[in-house]
């Protein structure tokens, strides 16, 4: 039994034996010349193993401050990442009978969000939602990642030229045949 085969089919009969994981590609010429995908960033056809990079979260934006969050809260964040990451939240009382003007007419919306620890292990950004709102006015945010985060890369295990057939799982990185 050869280690691998050229048909780059949905079984993975063909991938080579020592990486038969979900990461590894049979990438045709046809592919690998296409610019729509990733085929410019694969240094030959063949057999393409890929690594996704991760990192911390570099910065949370507020998209949307919401309403009646309490002082004393924090973030819960959802998606990936190695669980190392804490981020808290303060909040602006911005209808406090005291004040004589403010910008936001909401009371005890979130105002800035802390990062005591940026996590790691991001490769996509993650969900991010504040504990113990009271309304339906939810605050949404925007997460920028730092690091190598979602950047694709990708390793030549075995050049070939005549890979054949096409495995509809690889098409989102290499459409084409």
């Amino acid at each position: 039994m050869s280690l691998y085969g050229n048909l780059d089919g949905i079984t993975g009969n063909s991938k080579p034996k020592y990486a038969n994981t979900s990461s590894v590609y049979g990438v045709s010429a046809t592919e690998a010349a296409n610019t729509l995908g990733d085929g410019p960033k694969v240094a030959h056809a063949g057999w393409n193993e890929q690594t996704i990079g991760t990192g911390p979260i570099a910065s949370v934006t507020i998209t949307n401050g919401g309403q009646n969050y309490n002082s004393a809260g924090y973030i819960v964040v959802s998606g990936g990442g190695d669980g190392t990451v804490n981020l808290a939240y303060t909040i602006a009382n911005s209808r406090n009978t005291l004040q004589t003007y403010s910008s936001n007419s909401y009371w005890n919306t979130i105002a800035t969000v802390v990062i005591h620890s940026p996590g790691a292990g991001f490769n996509v950004a993650p969900t991010l939602t504040p504990n113990g709102p009271n309304s339906a006015n939810f605050a949404t945010f925007s997460v920028t990642l730092g690091g190598r985060a979602g950047r694709r890369s990708y390793e030549t295990l075995v050049a070939g030229g005549s890979i054949t057939g096409d495995d509809p799982a690889d098409d989102t990185y290499f459409p084409g045949v």
